[in-house]
């Protein structure tokens, strides 16, 4: 059945990219991913765990309703008519000086406090960025995470006043937090981002985004095999092919280990944020998803299931289809807009579109609902001129 799937999917490709000749749509990378990491499935030696009927038929409960309503949207929803918005300067350099004052400080901070709880520095840099109860907490530090992305795609996306220096500094910000926080997904969805840009106004060639996603891709794999490696509490150490076997193929394979419909309460996992907030109004009392999936054995551990596991552990296949369904909308809507000139949803799908990349990961986009708007508000602060006059331009129109 996973044979059926690969040729679905090309053939879906094939169609789309004759009406829409973009590498880079939605449904274009949506589908080429899906297709390379079924491919290398079943064409590689992985030593994996054989793949179940359930992710094939979940995989095309995603795919399908999305590449279709997408396209869809894309073709139904208005060119925008917005002008170019001009870059506001004094709050591009006031908000630089902003970053530039909070990174470093924090990075030295968490440094300090890692090197006292363990000997493994790498470790404990990792650890206490995703434990919030281990070491120093980012707190309100986190958030600027977004300014920074913003700061790199408004620098990454002039047209008329392009300057490569700013670009190096808006990602010397990206990277210093890379180091704050070891995590891989930050620095290449900053990377990815400006990389789009960069093709979009012509500046570079589709074979340097793909000779540049290698680089990453096994400069990555190197960098967790080292990471693993030092982890001194792990006690394992993996080699480059199963981690890169980890990264890539396992998540399907333990997709087939989740059971359809099996959350505790309605919408456990999607609606996370809604039960938090409740939670902490006193207006909810049950049980809360903390974030964290278990390690399952495919024989690799691995605790990544897709972008598909928690609206199919909350809602099924129906969900699924859903799901894909209302992203699809969304997602083409932005996609629409930012190709026929609108800069902010330039801005905004440059980032989705390193989302749409790592989905075989999680999903970031209906979960991360949180972070493409604070990215918004930050794009809008880098652009919108505060007068007291009414302004012609809309937002997204």
């Amino acid at each position: 059945m996973l044979q059926a799937v690969l040729i679905l999917f090309i053939v879906m490709w094939v169609v789309l990219y004759y009406q829409v000749r973009d590498v880079f749509s939605p449904w274009s990378i949506t589908l080429l991913l899906w297709s390379a990491v079924i491919a290398g499935y079943l064409y590689t030696d992985h030593g994996l765990y054989a793949v179940t009927d359930q992710f094939s038929k979940a995989i095309v409960c995603w795919c399908v309703p999305f590449c279709i309503v997408c396209y869809l949207t894309y073709r139904l929803v208005p060119s925008s008519e917005s002008p170019e918005w001009g870059v506001n300067y004094p709050m591009f350099k006031g908000l630089s000086l902003l970053a530039l004052l909070v990174t470093p400080y924090a990075l030295y901070r968490a440094v300090q406090f890692a090197s006292q709880s363990s000997n493994d520095l790498m470790f404990a840099i990792r650890e206490q960025a995703v434990d919030s109860d281990t070491g120093f907490s980012l707190g309100p530090v986190a958030y600027i995470v977004n300014l920074i992305f913003a700061l790199l795609i408004t620098s990454a996306d002039e047209r008329e006043h392009f300057n490569k220096w700013i670009l190096a500094f808006c990602m010397f910000l990206n990277i210093l937090f890379f180091f704050l926080t070891l995590s891989k997904t930050f620095l290449l969805t900053g990377i990815l981002s400006t990389l789009y840009l960069m093709y979009v106004h012509q500046r570079i060639k589709l074979r340097t985004i793909v000779i540049w996603g290698l680089v990453l891709g096994i400069g990555g794999l190197l960098f967790t095999q080292v990471r693993a490696s030092a982890d001194s509490n792990s006690g394992m150490a993996y080699t480059f092919q199963e981690i890169l076997v980890m990264y890539t193929l396992s998540p399907i394979v333990a997709f087939c280990l989740e059971n359809p419909c099996s959350s505790p309460i309605w919408g456990y996992e999607t609606f996370r944020p809604v039960y938090h907030i409740l939670e902490g109004l006193g207006l909810s009392h049950v049980p809360t998803f903390d974030g964290k999936l278990m390690f399952v054995s495919v024989p690799i551990p691995t605790n990544v299931y897709t972008m598909m596991e928690p609206f199919f552990n909350d809602f099924g296949y129906e969900g699924l289809a859903a799901f894909a369904a209302i992203e699809a909308v969304f997602v083409g809507w932005v996609y629409k807009k930012g190709s026929t000139g609108h800069t902010i949803a330039r801005g905004v799908y440059a980032y989705m579109v390193a989302l749409l990349a790592m989905q075989y990961f999680n999903d970031n986009i209906i979960l991360g609902a949180s972070n493409i708007l604070q990215l918004y508000l930050c794009l809008l602060l880098l652009h919108y001129r505060f007068v007291w006059k009414p302004q012609s331009n809309a937002l997204f129109t």
